[in-house]
């Protein structure tokens, strides 16, 4: 009897050990978009607004407050990176991103935490 409620307690450990290392590293959500706005916050992170699409848009006339607008009627997101990994990627206005995410801020658009961004193309 001993045996099998150590076996079962083992097993219960093991689990919940594994769970927790799989949150730490694994994001839930992947997205893409078109870095349409960049800039700092207080923190010194970065906020990348990007838009699904931006073919019929002319990006330059448009000011932050219509971009986001546009960001709301069309399923954009803000992204929110480090200093380091927006300095290692060289972000720019018109590239094409891919990110993965965990976390969602609760506003329109969206803030995604994440520093896991790909650059998929330029624009």
């Amino acid at each position: 009897m001993k045996r099998v409620l150590i076996s079962i307690l083992l097993v219960v450990i093991l689990v919940a050990c594994n769970k927790k290392d799989n949150q730490n590293t694994s994001y839930a959500e992947r997205d893409e978009g078109v870095v349409v706005n960049v800039e700092k916050d207080d923190t010194g992170s970065y906020l990348i607004l990007t838009l699904p699409r931006t073919e019929n848009i002319n990006l330059l006339d448009k000011t932050r407050d219509e971009l986001i607008k546009l960001a709301q009627e069309n399923n954009g997101a803000f992204y929110k990176v480090s200093p380091e990994k927006f300095e290692e990627l060289d972000l720019e206005i018109g590239q094409r991103i891919v990110g993965e995410y965990s976390e969602v801020g609760e506003s329109d658009p969206p803030v995604r935490f994440t520093d896991n961004i790909e650059v998929i193309s330029e624009q």
